[in-house]
């Protein structure tokens, strides 16, 4: 059995460990294990609140304007109103209900 002697990086003490579980054993005992968790996690709700606290940066304004997808009357006063995609696609504007299916019951349109 090869023996390899490390250092513990939380309280500084010297140890053995076995060549072949080297990779797994940083800490001498179950306490500094948990004493490094702890560690780790106190640094990661810094860095959170830290990232909470800057300010958020105005987003720039986009000098083209969105092209108009459909152009639509407003179906109570007949009116036309203009269906802008910011997120979707034309067939997004467009839904089809697919034929005779049990799974999907169409709206009433009124």
């Amino acid at each position: 059995m090869q023996v390899e002697f490390r250092e513990c990086p939380i309280c500084w003490t010297s140890f053995q460990v076995n060549r072949n579980a080297a990779a797994r054993h940083i800490y001498c005992i179950p306490r500094c294990n948990a004493e490094a968790a702890r560690r780790r996690r106190r640094e990661r709700d810094e860095t959170a609140d830290v990232a909470e606290a800057e300010p958020m940066k105005p987003a720039s304004p986009d000098p083209t304007p969105l092209a108009p997808t459909a152009v639509r009357s407003w179906p109570y006063c007949d009116k036309p109103v203009t269906i802008v995609a910011l997120l979707a696609t034309p067939e997004a504007a467009r839904p089809s209900i697919p034929a005779a299916s049990r799974d999907v019951i169409p709206m009433r349109r009124n």
